[in-house]
């Protein structure tokens, strides 16, 4: 137990290191140990993409397997590790966590079972274009994703995301004609950053590896367009100026879009409230949660959440939030006081 009577976190930390990293750290070193002794028995350029009929029509290296295993295998949950990690050493808490642990085993799984099979099939060919049909594989790499998965889930401890309450801020003294106005800029956490650009370079090097190991040209230009579409999306998300003036709260991209308004016509109550992004909002960025929530989360901590008058919430993670929060709610006040 914690000093403050709640369950220790401990427990879903090493439980989700277990899954989300020593797994994958396991599963890709057995994997790669394994394609190293079957490299000598493989032509030297192997099949790595089958067409829809199930038969090999790309070929590359033999050598870049057990290096796509590694980048693949291990890369992709790590960085998913990585991303959560920090929430759950301050004691965070939620489904979210257990979901990303159960997705960084599922996908180690899904890549070493799949190249390792791939590899092995071709093992005394001749030559790779003799490559039989990898629907075996693809079965089994599937059938061990969801296996492992699902074992993931099971194995990490179940625990809900402790939401703060919200109690409406008290509203700031203001006198009928007193103009006012509070400003703040917000960024993101320079971990997300880093996690949000990792990302973004891991699927751009993706795109460089397909095309170099001869890859569907379809696959390359989708791979590079998702790595361009993260990188406008993340620099439209780095960073906003949030604004309270008597016509509500603004909360604008530094790059201009996007905007986000709430009238102050619109606002039933403001308050200021502490934020678990990856607990309560599933990450960082324009994120959606239950409870009819939307916001701007950047980072842990304090935030202005402002309950809309259709009972929608819309949350913004900024310093000083309780001094937005309680002009807000001085600035409803006095136009609801107005004749």
């Amino acid at each position: 137990m914690t000093a403050d009577g709640t369950a220790s976190p401990r427990p879903a930390l090493r439980r989700f290191m277990l899954v989300a990293v020593w797994l994958p750290v396991a599963l890709v070193a057995l994997a790669v140990a394994l394609q190293l002794l079957l490299l000598p028995q493989v032509p030297a350029a192997i099949a790595v993409h089958w067409n829809a009929s199930g038969e090999a029509d790309r070929f590359a290296p033999a050598w870049t397997q057990p290096i796509a295993t590694v980048a693949f295998g291990l890369g992709l949950p790590l960085l998913i590790a990585f991303a959560c990690l920090p929430g759950l050493r301050r004691g965070d808490r939620g489904a979210t966590y257990r979901l990303m642990g159960a997705t960084a085993a599922s996908l180690s799984a899904l890549v070493t079972v799949a190249l390792t099979w791939t590899l092995a099939m071709q093992a005394g060919l001749e030559s790779s274009a003799d490559a039989p049909t990898v629907w075996p594989a693809l079965l089994a790499s599937l059938v061990a994703a969801a296996v492992v998965g699902v074992a993931a889930w099971f194995v990490q401890p179940r625990e809900e995301s402790t939401h703060a309450v919200t109690t409406p801020a008290i509203a700031l003294a203001l006198s009928a004609h007193e103009r006012v106005l509070w400003m703040r800029t917000t960024s993101i956490a320079p971990g997300a950053a880093i996690a949000i650009f990792a990302g973004v370079l891991l699927i751009a090097l993706s795109a460089a590896v397909a095309g170099v190991t001869g890859a569907d040209p379809l696959v390359v230009w989708l791979l590079a367009g998702i790595a361009v579409l993260l990188l406008v999306l993340a620099a439209t998300t780095l960073a906003f100026h949030v604004r309270v003036d008597d016509s509500g709260l603004h909360v604008d991209s530094v790059l201009g879009v996007p905007r986000f308004h709430v009238p102050l016509g619109d606002i039933e109550s403001a308050a200021r409230v502490d934020v678990n992004p990856m607990g309560e909002f599933g990450g960082w960025g324009l994120r959606s949660s239950t409870g009819r929530r939307f916001g701007v989360v950047l980072r842990a901590g304090e935030a202005i959440e402002v309950l809309r008058r259709s009972g929608k919430r819309f949350v913004v993670t900024v310093d000083d939030a309780g001094t937005g929060a309680a002009l807000l709610e001085a600035l409803v006040d006095r136009a609801t006081a107005r004749p």
